[in-house]
């Protein structure tokens, strides 16, 4: 986990990290701004970026990179993947992986250690299987 960076607290950066720790959705930063707004009405876009990008520099959430360059954000760090559907753009967790189980089903240069793993499967999810 990286080291944690000596940061000013911040009342909108913790109400960030409070919304994604209640949320099972990956929210994106345009996302968390809509939610949040009503509560904080001083609160800009830039802010909620600025505070996204210091959240994941210390370890406490991670940004998915979702369909067409969209950023998603998550707080459960620990290794896993993310299935992201191509029809209505919906991220869900799968199961937590070992990186180094992850890393041996690739081609590493001897030496190479990984640290960790992070993988996105792109496909059509159920429910919209079922509505198409």
């Amino acid at each position: 986990m990286p080291e944690e960076k000596k940061t000013r607290h911040s009342q909108q950066r913790d109400m960030i990290y409070d919304y994604l720790r209640s949320t099972h959705e990956h929210p994106s930063a345009e996302a968390i701004y809509t939610e949040l707004k009503a509560k904080m009405p001083n609160l800009s876009l830039g802010t909620v970026y600025r505070n996204l990008k210091l959240l994941e520099e210390s370890g406490k959430i991670r940004r998915i990179s979702a369909l067409q360059n969209a950023e998603r954000y998550d707080c459960i760090c620990c290794d896993h993947a993310h299935f992201v559907c191509t029809k209505c753009g919906k991220v869900r967790d799968l199961e937590p992986i070992d990186a180094r189980e992850a890393a041996g089903a690739f081609t590493l240069e001897d030496g190479d250690v990984p640290l960790g793993v992070s993988l996105t499967i792109s496909g059509v999810c159920a429910e919209c299987r079922k509505n198409a």
